[in-house]
């Protein structure tokens, strides 16, 4: 029994070093020499689990799967519990890349940070002079180049669209656009001037600004009737991306613009839900609406091919691990594949539940967070277990 311990720790290490160097979990343990694979490495099942939420311990042969860490899922609410809200309350998660940072989104009552991994949370918007955010925010872009630059979008109510150069002490809303499902930013220009940002369940409305967000035009007219295309992407300052969803019956997939959008052209009828990941090698990854996976560019949207096949919860955006993998939601677990989508694998014990609605990643925390939320009529309080935390080191796993 000794030796068996022994040989299977030397192989999980080996197989950590593979999956670090680029190879996928399928490829990783062809490399290792295991006969005995497991299903779910084809990308189309999630690890088993057991009872506890735990892995389970493997397949019938007894093989473990290494790739998951041991652990369980943990609160990370904290005292945004119980908070009074409405339909939609725990509106959204995101990690700041950049500093030990969460920010989560909460219907009615703004952006809230935390600093400790979501053991608590504090208001942001607190200064003097700032606007009150009181909409559901689904958006928000980090500047990679100013640390305390960023930019929020929501729906519903107050405005579409603010703008913070502090860090979350002050925002400033920008212009008059209302209900915004995305805002993205044109990373590519010093100046910021260019902003798309989509306009929730509208048919044909697609905001743009040329002037950093005071003075924003419709440019959505050329734009399919019937559906959603409100997930943008700014390339530059001429070239976009909008994701439809279908919203409407009408159809779903990716459009894009050259002349700043005036013209509009379908690249591809995948993707198109949600906003999409530009990753750091410049790949887009975007989901397809109704769980059907991912698909991804390498040219700026020209050309898409579909990816992530067997991803059947396509429900988060994908986000980036800070080695390069992609990470999103399956139907049972955290997905991630090391090889753009071609295969995927298991990173976390059975989520807590089944209505996650997001996925965030902590480089500095080294985990997972996810989260979902009720709703109803009048006061909807956030749930208990509103956010939840699964810790991975992506250097160890």
């Amino acid at each position: 029994m000794a030796a068996l311990h022994d040989s299977f720790g030397a192989r999980s290490n080996r197989g950590r070093q593979l999956r670090r160097a680029g190879l996928s979990a399928s490829a990783a343990f062809l490399a290792l020499g295991c006969v005995d694979i497991h299903p779910q490495f084809d990308g189309v099942d999630a690890a088993p689990q057991s009872p506890d939420g735990g892995p389970s311990g493997g397949d019938s042969s007894g093989f473990v799967d290494a790739s998951i860490p041991p652990g369980a899922w943990i609160n990370a609410t904290a005292n945004l519990a119980n908070m009074p809200s409405e339909c939609g309350n725990m509106t959204s998660v995101f990690a700041k890349p950049d500093e030990d940072m969460l920010v989560a989104g909460i219907a009615q009552k703004g952006l809230w940070a935390s600093r400790d991994g979501g053991g608590s949370w504090q208001a942001l918007g607190l200064s003097s002079g700032s606007a009150t955010i009181t909409n559901r925010p689904s958006s928000i872009v980090f500047d990679p180049q100013v640390s305390t630059r960023w930019w929020e979008a929501g729906i519903y109510n107050g405005g579409g669209v603010y703008e913070t150069t502090d860090n979350g002490s002050t925002f400033v809303q920008l212009g008059d656009v209302v209900r915004c499902d995305a805002v993205s930013v044109d990373l590519s220009d010093p100046a910021r001037k260019t902003l798309l940002a989509g306009g929730h369940e509208q048919s044909q409305t697609l905001y743009r600004s040329t002037d950093g967000g005071a003075m924003w035009k419709n440019v959505g007219g050329g734009l399919p009737a019937n559906t959603n295309c409100t997930n943008p992407l700014v390339i530059d300052a001429q070239t976009h991306l909008v994701g439809c969803g279908g919203y409407g019956g009408g159809p779903s997939g990716v459009y894009r613009t050259t002349d700043g959008g005036t013209t509009w052209s379908v690249v591809t009828t995948s993707g198109g839900a949600l906003a999409p990941l530009r990753a750091s090698d410049h790949s887009i990854y975007w989901a397809s609406p109704n769980g059907l996976g991912l698909t991804r560019s390498t040219d700026d949207g020209q050309h898409w091919s579909d990816v992530g096949k067997g991803v059947r919860n396509a429900a988060a955006r994908p986000v980036e691990l800070p080695d390069g993998r992609i990470a999103t939601l399956g139907a049972d677990s955290i997905l991630v594949s090391a090889d753009h989508g071609a295969s995927w694998a298991p990173a976390s014990a059975k989520l807590p539940y089944s209505d996650a609605v997001g996925l965030a990643y902590s480089s500095q925390r080294k985990a997972f967070f996810i989260w979902h939320f009720t709703c109803g009529t009048g006061n909807i309080p956030v749930p208990a277990d509103a956010t939840m935390r699964f810790d991975f080191d992506y250097q160890k796993y």
